[in-house]
């Protein structure tokens, strides 16, 4: 057995079959996780002021006592985020050795088989493509996956909506991208021509690659017709760098809410035996605006509830298309359309929701399909005993969970749940 494995064996100990941590590796791994983000962290002086911070908490005794190994790096997360304001920045817990390799990052041994399942569940990209009243496409696309395998979904969605007379891409689930050639492949339909849609600076290079649509893509193009673009609280990442590029290349209308606010790409890298700490080294730079979305999110056109945006877009499509039209006749099709729309707006429901106990969290919310699992958007406040929040819901099924200083967990007054692609989530039957 290496040495490396009988060192790390020894510093976790195990109980009823959960993993415990031990304070001296706690604090040697406190240590490697600021070393890690220290030499590899894109802003170097950003990076200083997380290691004095996490550093002086340490010898003021905040980490001690945390016993499992999954709650201290949930905290060291927080913490690092606290001071960074950057949301890729994280720290996540092995309990199989991490292997040594001979660069900086390292993937874990089941990637791609986590890989293959992450776009599955997330239907290689599209969740839903269909025409809605009057003509108007609409494509769901919840991630940007590797490009060799949600390509000739892209293309079916593509052609799904060619013959539109507008379109709207839902990006209110979109956590990210994990390949950088699928956003130019995609963007590819909507220009006649290659267009520069971002740069990224890479810290420990220190070389800019350019980000370009492509020039040929299969199929029939989308050119010269509206696009709107949805977002939401949720919209992270690659989902907000193709609404932000979109949005200042004046090709497409933003409607929702302000995005999460993540901008610069990275990767793992092996902090020890046991933690991982994805650092992002890079950073993005629009080659219209100079600067990127970090920390502040990519702001919408038309800022609207994330729960009304698809209304609101189909409304928006059909009163422009009827407005361009000059004449009744030529519009006729678009108005009955909209006046169906008008006739049967949205309805929501006003819910309150609770969570007793948790006095000494720092912050505490709830997330679900009502608001598009956005992880900060409806913010508990507390109330005596308890924390409380009250939500706009459509009638019908919702799954939910409260956010309890960055743990996730199911309602623990509601013994309802749904299992939803692979998570237990509490369930709330609006009528």
């Amino acid at each position: 057995m290496n040495k490396w494995i009988v060192t790390m064996a020894l510093a976790l100990a195990v109980k009823n079959g959960s993993a415990q941590l031990r304070q001296s590796f706690a604090d040697s791994s406190i240590r490697d996780i600021v070393s890690a983000v220290s030499k590899n962290y894109v802003f170097p002086d950003v990076a200083e002021k997380a290691a004095t911070y996490i550093l002086d908490r340490q010898r003021k005794g905040a980490y001690k006592g945390i016993l499992s190994p999954e709650d201290f790096a949930r905290v060291m997360t927080l913490d690092l985020q606290k001071v960074t304001r950057d949301l890729h920045l994280g720290v996540s817990y092995s309990p199989e050795p991490i292997p040594l390799d001979t660069g900086t990052e390292s993937l874990p041994p089941d990637f791609e088989q986590w890989l293959k399942k992450i776009h599955e569940e997330n239907h290689f990209g599209v969740k839903e493509k269909k025409i809605l009243a009057g003509n108007i496409g609409y494509i769901n696309l919840t991630m940007f996956g590797r490009l060799e395998l949600v390509a000739d979904t892209l293309v079916a969605a593509m052609q799904t909506v060619a013959g539109t007379d507008a379109l709207i891409i839902d990006l209110r689930e979109n956590g990210g991208s994990i390949d950088p050639a699928t956003i130019p492949f995609f963007s590819g339909y909507f220009f006649r021509d290659p267009v520069h849609l971002n740069d990224f600076y890479n810290h420990p290079t220190r070389d800019t690659t350019q980000s370009w649509s492509y020039g040929w893509v299969p199929g029939k193009r989308y050119i010269q017709k509206p696009v709107y673009i949805l977002t939401s609280g949720r919209t992270f990442s690659g989902g907000e760098e193709f609404a932000y590029d979109f949005k200042n290349l004046k090709r497409a209308m933003l409607i929702g809410e302000t995005t999460r606010g993540g901008a610069n790409p990275g990767g793992d890298v092996r902090a020890n035996a046991h933690f991982r700490v994805f650092v992002p080294n890079g950073r993005a730079i629009n080659p219209y605006t100079k600067t990127n979305w970090e920390g502040v999110g990519v702001s919408p056109d038309s800022a609207v509830r994330s729960g009304i945006a698809l209304y609101h877009a189909h409304r928006i499509a059909l009163e422009k298309l009827v407005t361009n039209a000059g004449t009744q006749e030529g519009s006729a099709h678009w108005l009955a359309a909209l006046d169906d729309l008008k006739a049967n707006p949205p309805v929501f429901r006003t819910i309150s929701l609770a969570l007793p106990g948790y006095p000494d969290a720092r912050e505490v919310f709830v997330a679900g399909s009502f608001n598009n699992w956005a992880p900060n958007a409806n913010r508990m406040e507390r109330k005596g005993n308890q924390w409380m929040v009250t939500i706009d819901a459509e009638p019908g099924r919702h799954g939910y969970k409260f956010v309890v200083d960055g743990l996730w967990i199911t309602d623990p007054g509601n013994r309802d749940k749904v299992v939803e692609n692979g998570y237990t989530n509490s369930l709330l039957v609006v009528k």
